[in-house]
């Protein structure tokens, strides 16, 4: 059984109000719709793309010319939505002895806890905060053949791989097209060290964070950098070091602005970059051997536009379905719904990690 505010107990000495709870710092996670662009469709459903002719025009003249025959680039892939639901229940005796006993109802009543400020103030605002943290673990680091690092994986062993394995995420779509196609891939150097201190100090080096920027701009597809909505997104660890790199070879800061909570911006080379630190979050918690990270340095440069999440639903975030139970005494907590990601054009961005 879960057992809820353990460290907080019921004591007329202590606090007597849910409300006068101090919330722990939180991270303040980014706004998943500013990094990528949400689709509703079906399982199944076809993206289809149409690209130029075959190039025409050659030498000749004049009577009876050779006729040829032409053709039109065209692709189409399917998209796949997997499932993920949220089964949660809790018994009211989880809260005995502790601050929420004064929330709890009396007699017959005290076991439904639906209306109470427990699940009001505490239960549904965290639960909403998990949910799109879900949204952020499936989007970006889904991998349905997800495997532990003893496995030959990159998942830190004592995670659970479920917790991954809806749907493939963007970044799985992103390494296997850079696989198929070396020119999208920037290397860095420093993530292939054995420790986080030697990827860090690799990284640290006067000029290479620069000039790991400076390569990816360079060999970036020319429609890419043409498009006026595309930015590179980066983790914390690498725009830190681009901005560490920046004062020390140039003498300049790096101005990064806040758009909004959670959504830290800035220039470089009059390129927009992003930072985005819940990367970094998902990699120190479920990517990491205990002496190194997986890939802690690593960037996108693309439109959002590119980077797509699907769902059949109106929105990602399912309504939560919660009751009480009468016949077992408990509170049931319930939702569900289909997610699948999809990069639109596959040569239309840029990475490097």
């Amino acid at each position: 059984m879960a057992n809820f505010f353990e460290n907080i107990s019921v004591n007329p000495k202590d606090v007597q109000d849910l409300k006068e709870l101090i919330p722990l710092t939180i991270n303040q996670d980014e706004d998943f719709n500013k990094y990528t662009t949400l689709k509703k469709v079906k399982n199944g459903d076809p993206v289809a793309f149409i690209g130029d002719m075959d190039d025409v025009g050659v030498e000749g003249g004049g009577c009876d010319p050779v006729y040829q025959e032409v053709g039109i680039v065209n692709s189409q892939k399917r998209w796949e939505l997997g499932s993920w639901n949220i089964p949660i229940k809790i018994c009211y005796e989880a809260l005995n002895g502790t601050i929420a006993e004064y929330t709890l109802k009396t007699g017959t009543e005290i076991g439904d806890l639906t209306s109470t400020e427990f699940m009001t103030y505490i239960i549904r605002p965290a639960l909403e905060r998990q949910m799109m943290r879900m949204i952020w673990r499936f989007g970006w680091f889904g991998n349905k053949d997800a495997k532990h690092i003893t496995d030959g994986g990159v998942l830190t062993d004592d995670v659970k791989k479920e917790l991954f394995t809806t749907c493939d995420g963007l970044f799985k779509r992103i390494f296997a097209q850079c696989a198929a196609n070396a020119k999208q891939l920037t290397a860095i150097a420093a993530n292939a060290k054995t420790t986080f201190a030697e990827q860090k100090a690799a990284m640290l080096v006067q000029g290479v964070a620069t000039g790991i920027v400076d390569t990816m701009l360079m060999d970036t597809d020319s429609r890419v950098t043409a498009d006026s909505g595309s930015m590179i997104m980066m983790t914390k660890y690498m725009a830190d070091a681009l901005h560490w790199d920046v004062k020390k070879t140039y003498h300049e800061q790096m101005e990064w602005t806040t758009i909004f909570d959670g959504f830290d911006v800035a220039k470089y080379d009059g390129v927009n970059i992003a930072r985005i630190s819940i990367w970094d979050r998902f990699i120190g918690a479920y990517e990491n051997s205990g002496t190194k990270l997986n890939l802690p340095y690593r960037m996108v440069f693309g439109n959002v536009k590119q980077f797509m999440v699907g769902t059949d639903q109106d929105a990602l975030i399912s309504d939560l379905d919660v009751w009480f139970e009468r016949k077992e005494r408990r509170n049931y907590i319930y939702a569900q719904g289909k997610m699948g990601t999809s990069l639109l054009e596959d040569d239309m961005f840029h990475a490097a990690y």
